[in-house]
């Protein structure tokens, strides 16, 4: 994953070999998704950090389609150093993060959520 978003600059994305992809992102305030969203004001857009999110999901699961019980815990304002993260449990569920990382060092989840795929979906609602 790597390229624009909504003008996001987005670095290589990493694969580790514990089923876990990860990318950083410097939210810039200069950002052309900031200017209107909201100006004086920025904040990510919760669908753009969503779409971060799924794109870096498929690097593990190309099927994956959606997210699902997204958790918007803190909005996503700069400046700011983000870690995206999308991790597969031993089922092969796919779980993604957005940490924002804290002056000392540590990192507090932004947003969190599952991600969807038909074969999934199918699964847990029992449909064909």
């Amino acid at each position: 994953m790597s390229g624009h978003l909504l003008g996001i600059p987005l670095t290589p994305d990493t694969q580790h070999g514990d089923g876990t992809v990860t990318a950083v992102l410097d939210l810039d305030p200069r950002w052309p998704v900031f200017a209107e969203h909201f100006p004086g004001n920025p904040v990510l857009p919760g669908s753009a950090a969503a779409h971060l999110l799924l794109g870096l999901a498929r690097r593990l699961d190309p099927a994956a389609h959606g997210l699902r019980d997204v958790r918007f815990a803190r909005p996503l304002v700069p400046p700011a150093r983000v870690r995206l993260t999308a991790t597969a449990d031993d089922a092969g569920a796919v779980t993604c993060t957005a940490l924002i990382q804290q002056p000392d060092g540590r990192e507090v989840v932004a947003v969190r959520g599952e991600v969807v795929t038909d074969d999934r979906q199918h699964r847990e609602t029992g449909r064909d």
